[in-house]
């Protein structure tokens, strides 16, 4: 044993880079804001080794002073260094009997293994409160006992919410892939996250959990945003016990207060469910009608039918004619997502144009076309299937409508025979000669890009389809290569996006939006925009402005084909199902 000061003394710089981490580890074990890290988010596993993280919560109960009696509700919320902000709810808490009246607050201290609450000075409500084993004994302001409250933890109504049957599903845990910037950590998706599909009307749920950080303040705890079409912000952030505003959790950025503040506690899971309606826009582009939301925050409405004049501060997306994305913002600090899906809704406007029962309202090409008399066109099943009459004939046609379209937005289900050629028609007239986009789904084909059907064959294909297959000629998925001359420039969905958005063997998504004369041609597939045509400034070969324009006129028909010739696989299909038009003004 080492008696001799000097020989301690002596020891001191050896000992002392031993000791130094282990005295240090003590006193952070010791101390109930070790774990905080001097404003440092913390991490949940680290969270649950801090004394504040046991006390901070929701407590509910029942209290009596003299007459009186009635539900209390407490929010406690740890601010780092052993000290609390304490909020009380006459009638319960927030979303579960809160008389939406007067609020009390009280600030925290904790005193070894207990947290004493008082009110301010000059608080409306006097009163006072000990945290003990996880309990709150409320005082009057006589300093006299008037009751108990118990630790909740509440779980929103929606939790867990499956997707259902039709849901686009973004995020279920296995898979960051149908989100840009998408990162796992663990089974759960982080922020900073732009999804490759985009969207109109939905209905979205999502799950969240905030961080705990103590230490911060305001929207340094647990910023973020959800974004509806990357362009309307429903605000992310730890506002838990706080007042609830426009800048805090269930918030429109800048525009509106929810109607309550339902923000749930750090590290408890959190749902968003969410109605959205887009802006509406005219033929020219301009708004009409601007966006609107309704939100439910843990299963409380906080927003209803709100409108929603402008895009958010930080949005990515600017406001148009476009659908947008579902981005959720990278704030500088992390937080966790799981279960995100949505329902798409038919925008209002969009009126059938197939019944799903009968061919009523469509018509066969009247006179033999290059691709021959018409095809064979049946409905089975709520589907138009084509194919060639008969079988393996080469003899092809087209299904046109009736009705002819000016200015117009279509919606159309597709799902072609691998090996098909085939195409949707716009301003088309009964000999077939149209804008079309190319539905040929074989090697060394294209879906989704413009071409000139019998008016010069131009077209704005950046890439041609091939299929991988096994050893059986089996088609196992898609790949593409660049074509051999480019168009001119214009937007363009690059390859290996397009592969990404297809679903194969499966229902596929088309959406155009046909306008002006020549027209602007917009595609989209399962909400990834594919490829704009502008036909009042294209000046690719084969195409004759002029001529195409005398020909076909500012409306026509729309069409669906069946190709003539060798190339269509006997017994091959095409199918269409869900065929809707709005006609813009």
């Amino acid at each position: 044993m080492l008696t001799d000061r000097r020989s301690l003394a002596a020891l001191l710089p050896v000992l002392l880079p031993v000791l130094l981490p282990a005295l240090l580890f003590i006193h952070l074990l010791a101390s109930p804001a070790a774990a905080q890290k001097n404003l440092q988010t913390l991490s949940e596993k680290e969270a649950k080794k801090d004394a504040d993280y046991s006390v901070q919560g929701e407590y509910a109960g029942r209290v009596k002073d003299g007459d009186d009696e009635g539900k209390l509700g407490v929010q406690v919320v740890a601010q780092g260094n052993g000290k609390f902000l304490a909020v009380g709810y006459g009638g319960g808490l927030p979303g579960a009997g809160w008389d939406r009246e007067e609020k009390i607050q009280a600030t925290g201290v904790r005193q070894g293994d207990v947290v004493e609450f008082k009110t301010s000075a000059d608080a409306k409500s006097k009163g006072s409160g000990t945290w003990k084993n996880g309990e709150l004994h409320i005082r009057n302001g006589d300093g006299d006992a008037i009751g108990v409250l118990k630790r909740v933890v509440r779980v929103s109504p929606t939790m867990g919410a499956k997707p259902p049957q039709g849901a686009v599903v973004l995020f279920d845990g296995t898979t960051a892939k149908h989100f840009k910037g998408g990162r796992l950590e663990g089974k759960h998706l982080r922020e900073g996250i732009t999804s490759f599909r985009n969207f109109g009307d939905f209905q979205l749920h999502m799950e969240f959990k905030l961080n705990y950080a103590p230490g911060r303040r305001g929207q340094g705890r647990s910023n973020s945003g959800i974004y509806m079409q990357g362009r309307y912000e429903v605000q992310i952030l730890d506002s838990f016990g706080l007042a609830g505003k426009h800048n805090e959790c269930g918030g429109i950025y800048e525009i509106r207060d929810p109607d309550l503040n339902m923000c749930l506690p750090p590290l408890q899971w959190q749902t968003y469910d969410v109605d959205f309606t887009a802006a509406r826009y005219d033929k020219a582009g301009k708004k009409t009608a601007n966006a609107r939301l309704t939100v439910r925050h843990n299963g409380v409405l906080i927003h209803k039918n709100v409108d929603v004049p402008r895009s958010t501060r930080a949005s990515p997306v600017r406001e148009g004619v476009d659908l947008g994305p579902i981005y959720i913002q990278n704030h500088g600090n992390p937080l966790h997502f799981r279960n995100i899906w949505l329902v798409e809704k038919r925008e209002a406007g969009f009126v059938p144009v197939f019944d799903g029962k009968t061919l009523a309202g469509w018509h066969k090409n009247p006179e033999k076309i290059g691709h021959g008399t018409g095809g064979r066109w049946t409905v089975e099943n709520g589907v138009i299937t084509g194919e060639q009459d008969p079988p393996g004939s080469g003899n092809g046609g087209i299904l046109l409508t009736d009705k002819t379209f000016g200015d117009f937005e279509l919606l159309i289900d597709m799902k072609p025979d691998w090996g098909v050629c085939s195409g949707l028609f716009v301003r088309s007239n009964n000999l077939g000669q149209c804008f079309q986009m190319m539905v040929d789904y074989h090697d060394n084909g294209n879906v989704g890009h413009i071409y000139g059907e019998g008016t010069g064959g131009f077209n704005t294909r950046t890439f041609d389809i091939f299929g991988k297959y096994n050893d059986k000629k089996e088609l196992l998925g898609l790949t593409t290569k660049p074509v051999a001359t480019a168009p001119p420039k214009a937007f363009t969905i690059s390859g290996k996006d397009w592969v990404s958005a297809w679903n194969i063997g499966d229902w596929n998504t088309a959406r155009l939006r046909v306008v002006g004369s020549p027209p602007r041609i917009t595609t989209w597939i399962n909400g990834r925009k594919v490829n704009e045509f502008n036909g009042e400034s294209f000046s690719g070969k084969r195409y004759d402005k002029a001529g195409v324009t005398r020909l076909l006129g500012a409306e026509g028909r729309v069409a669906v084909q069946v190709h003539g010739g060798t190339g269509w696989p006997k017994g091959a299909k095409c199918r269409w199902k869900n065929v809707y038009v709005r006609t813009l003004n």
